[in-house]
């Protein structure tokens, strides 16, 4: 319970910090996994009435249209499907994640809600206040001549770039967002039913992680939008092939973890030196990750067997 009240408190100082509405989300999205998730768990399929409860309060007591108001209720509904595949042992990891499928929809149709270019102008707004103050900052800090120029110009490059990514991006960078406050829930799941003397939940090791097959699909789907180029189309297309591209990614280091570990490595080994090759090649590891985590749909690697040949496998 300590290291809960210590979560919701690291949760509280984040809302906090924030403006409201989106503030708010800090401690309303892992709430609402939390009752969604352990209703479900022990009530079975009555617990999917949570989201619709969160749903129906929300488009009464808000404005219906603020696309904020929607990720507490979708939260919910991956909470619920977490619970209702917990008995059993639990999903794996990569059917864990598939269960944020909801969160992925609502993420790829933000571009398409009347609020959406203002809430584009907002987070730009408070990314370029951000970068006033780091020239402020620096002028105090004594930096002038060339030091200072190169500095003013390195944040006007990244501001026009920024500014044209953006509107593509955001719902990518939001569905992270939301699936880590998912992650939290789920924590503080486990948490709540240790007090109330129900069993553990279930928990997944990352080597097991392998996606549906569906998922390809997904990503098949944003490629096409994204190089078909539709006007309007761009946040949906970009959201399509971001989120399962990241999925991918982990699936790739899933994939190589498991390779390295029946080599006889150990798990701190493996984790230091794929920490080092990230930062060092960011790009290169990225890239490799993600087409490891594609041949394996395929390919299945950890299921291939070992075949002798001789004296050699």
């Amino acid at each position: 319970m300590i290291r809960a009240l210590a979560l919701l408190l690291v949760l509280t100082v984040f809302a906090i910090s924030m403006p409201l509405p989106l503030g708010a989300l800090w401690l309303g999205v892992p709430i609402a996994v939390v009752l969604a998730l352990l209703v479900s768990w022990r009530w079975g399929p009555w617990g999917v009435a949570v989201p619709v409860a969160l749903m129906a309060t929300g488009m009464l007591a808000v404005d219906p249209l603020a696309p904020w108001m929607w990720w507490v209720p979708v939260a919910a509904l991956s909470g619920s499907w977490m619970g209702l595949k917990e008995e059993g042992g639990g999903p794996p990891a990569g059917r864990r994640a598939w269960m944020l499928l909801p969160l992925l929809l609502l993420a790829a149709g933000l571009g398409w809600t009347v609020s959406y270019p203002d809430l584009v102008s907002r987070v730009e707004g408070q990314m370029r206040s951000g970068d006033e103050q780091l020239l402020r900052l620096s002028r105090e800090a004594g930096y002038q001549g060339d030091r200072l120029q190169w500095l003013e110009h390195r944040v006007s490059d990244s501001a026009a770039l920024r500014q044209r990514a953006l509107p593509n991006l955001l719902p990518s960078l939001l569905f992270v967002w939301m699936a880590m406050l998912v992650i939290v829930g789920r924590a503080l799941s486990a948490r709540v039913a240790h007090v109330l003397r129900w069993p553990e939940l279930s928990r997944a090791r990352l080597v097991g992680w392998r996606l549906p097959d569906a998922a390809i699909w997904l990503l098949i789907a944003g490629l096409a939008l994204v190089l078909a180029g539709f006007p309007g189309w761009e946040p949906t297309g970009w959201t399509l092939l971001v989120v399962p591209g990241l999925g991918y990614c982990v699936q790739g280091i899933a994939v190589v973890e498991s390779v390295l570990l029946s080599r006889g490595l150990s798990s701190s080994i493996i984790a230091l030196t794929m920490f080092f090759v990230f930062l060092m090649a960011a790009p290169v590891f990225l890239v490799a990750t993600v087409s490891v985590g594609l041949s394996d749909v395929w390919l299945d690697i950890r299921r291939l067997e070992t075949v002798q040949d001789g004296e050699s496998p």
